[in-house]
């Protein structure tokens, strides 16, 4: 009985033994498992970091200063990542937002169209990358729609069988296998990167996905970057094309105000971008300098086209202007030509006037353009002249020539004042106008001043109104009264003639 009990106690014990040998072989086993498999994601993830270097690396070598666009950028990235990924070819596309469809600006290898067609047979790799580029991928659709679309990666490791892969007759076109990952920064996404056929011949794995996906990560970034920059420099050039602008339209404004003899003449001009769309200028229109020409114009386009339009109405209007003493029959060769020479969408409204130095009489013409102001010495009110006529550009000369002529005579201590629309228009923060009221009595109750010093005055009135509000208009003002005969000797030479260009 007791040797029985012995036996049992003994097998009892070398069970317990052998479960404790296994169970320490298993945890043996699986230790090694673990390590093996910590050791091949260490692995692949120096594989990645090393080829996320070595893309850099790529970048900082290739893409410099004088070729940082984003072409270049994205054809060193596309090259890298289809040599990465052991690849045949490859393709960048990117977004283009307002028709939301995704464009390949870069193709690498033998890259098939993606969209079903069958308008290609294409032997030659250049003739290919051109199909490809024209094609217009709307997100959502096809392999690379969808990616853009849902911003997550695709792997299909057997196209054959995938409905967004599309089919073709030709070997050297076929899709076996392909991977997508989508440009993303910041959270948005701008494109899409695609590789096609493993050089080897086999599909491509997770491996070579989780690698496109570490690089696709660096090649937003670099493409973020790179918009930026290219934005950059391009804010850079329009400003550079700006000062040239402001420049040449600086050269085209008076630099001084004519000296007329019993006359005292001053002008004011502020455009509210660097370039405006303002115009004024004085010369005369025949040798004895009896006759001043007055103009003061706004045209409809702001900007650069402004200037070049302000430029070609200024060539006309001092061409036509020595050929007629008639405001009238000028501004109606300038709408013949502006009309034929300017887009539907660009008018110019003037007004051109004569003044005749001798009998103090003041011709003018007003196409489209805001009233002349006119004020008598002992006067309380201000009188609006604004004969009939449409600006310049808008209509042909059968509709035009409904333009009229006004004549004023001018005496001792009479104001004249012409404006363009952003002087009543100025606004405050509360979108409140300064309005044509608030001018008027301006103009009577300092009727008193010089041209120089109403124009210095009614400046510093908008600037109060407006409290600092931005400037949305171009503001423009010319001003001349008439002075007693020898009044224009007694002036400071610094106020008798002003023209400020600001």
């Amino acid at each position: 009985m007791a040797s029985n009990t012995g036996r049992t106690t003994g097998e009892i014990v070398n069970l317990l033994l052998l479960l404790i040998i296994f169970v320490l072989a298993a945890w043996v086993y699986r230790l090694r498992e673990r390590e093996e498999s910590l050791r091949a994601l260490i692995d692949k993830h120096q594989r990645e970091r090393k080829a996320i270097f070595l893309f850099l690396n790529r970048l900082g070598e290739r893409l410099t200063t004088s070729n940082i666009a984003l072409e270049p950028a994205l054809e060193i990235i596309t090259e890298f990542i289809v040599e990465a990924t052991n690849a045949e070819a490859g393709a960048a596309f990117l977004i283009e937002p307002q028709e939301q469809v995704l464009s390949a600006k870069v193709v690498k290898g033998m890259f098939p169209p993606l969209m079903p067609t069958t308008d290609y047979v294409l032997t030659k790799q250049k003739y290919l990358a051109e199909r490809v580029k024209r094609e217009k991928i709307p997100i959502g659709q096809s392999v690379i729609g969808e990616a853009a679309k849902e911003g997550i990666p695709i792997l299909i490791g057997d196209a054959s069988t995938d409905p967004r892969v599309p089919k073709t007759a030709f070997d050297y076109l076929t899709i076996k296998s392909i991977m997508v990952a989508p440009l993303r920064a910041r959270g948005q996404i701008s494109g899409v990167l695609a590789v096609v056929n493993k050089r080897d011949g086999n599909a491509f794995t997770e491996e070579d996905m989780d690698l496109l996906i570490s690089l696709a990560d660096q090649a937003a970034s670099t493409v973020q970057l790179v918009k930026l920059y290219d934005e950059f420099a391009k804010k850079q050039r329009i400003e550079q094309e700006l000062r040239v602008a402001h420049d040449f339209q600086q050269m085209l404004l008076p630099r001084e105000c004519p000296s007329v003899p019993g006359f005292e003449i001053a002008a004011f001009s502020k455009p509210a971008q660097e370039v405006g769309g303002d115009y004024y200028d004085f010369f005369f229109v025949d040798e004895a300098k009896r006759y001043l020409g007055l103009v003061i114009a706004d045209v409809s386009g702001k900007g650069i086209p402004g200037a070049l339009i302000m430029s070609m109405v200024r060539s006309t209007l001092r061409a036509e202007a020595r050929t007629s003493l008639s405001p009238r029959e000028v501004l109606l060769r300038a709408n013949e030509l502006a009309y034929s020479d300017t887009k539907e969408n660009v008018f110019i409204t003037m007004t051109y006037g004569i003044l005749d130095t001798r009998t103090r009489t003041f011709r003018f013409a007003r196409a489209g353009h805001e009233p002349l102001v006119t004020l008598k010495q002992d006067s309380e009110s201000v009188r609006l002249t604004s004969p009939e006529g449409i600006a310049l550009g808008m209509v042909d000369n059968n509709i035009f020539s409904i333009i009229e002529e006004a004549t004023l005579q001018l005496e001792e201590g009479d104001l004249a004042v012409l404006y363009t629309d952003g002087v009543v228009e100025a606004m405050n923060e509360e979108k409140n106008e300064y309005g044509k009221q608030r001018f008027f009595d301006l103009v009577v109750a300092n009727r008193q001043l010089s041209p120089h010093e109403l124009i210095e005055k009614t400046l510093s009135d908008i600037e109060a109104f407006t409290r600092g509000y931005p400037q949305h208009d171009d503001i423009t003002l010319v001003a001349f009264k008439v002075l007693a005969p020898a009044a224009t000797a007694h002036l400071p030479a610094d106020q008798s003639q002003r023209a400020a260009n600001s």
